[in-house]
């Protein structure tokens, strides 16, 4: 059956080699497989290489797919854009701007720690 685009997020960057986008999907309904943040660094082993983005390559993904931001090569300015639609299930209220037109589904769960903060 064809690809179908619903939900999820929309994502590109303006350097190449910045980000990468797993080629899986996580099991939501395993409790802790994600910790608060999203992070699931202990699943790398079993997801492989990933797919390393080219600067203006626009690529759609669910929530739910493992992707990650990496260094710059060289120093210089970098832009990207996250563009988060419907069928979520967390919503990072310090890093999201709500849409004052639409509430969030009562599935949605709102994560209010800063998820770059570090840890003691």
């Amino acid at each position: 059956s064809p690809d179908v685009y619903k939900g999820g997020i929309y994502f590109a960057s303006s350097v190449a080699n910045t980000s990468v986008v797993y080629n899986a999907l996580v099991d939501k309904t395993i409790p802790g497989i994600v910790d608060s943040h999203g992070n699931c660094e202990h699943l790398r082993k079993f997801i492989g290489p990933g797919t390393m983005l080219d600067a203006g390559q626009l690529v759609w993904m669910t929530d739910r797919t493992p992707h990650e931001a990496i260094p710059q090569e060289r120093d210089g300015y970098r832009q990207f854009f996250r563009v988060v639609t419907s069928q979520i299930s967390f919503w990072f209220a310090q890093h999201s701007t709500p849409n004052p037109n639409v509430a969030l589904p009562d599935h949605v769960t709102v994560v209010h720690e800063n998820k770059f903060d570090t840890v003691g």
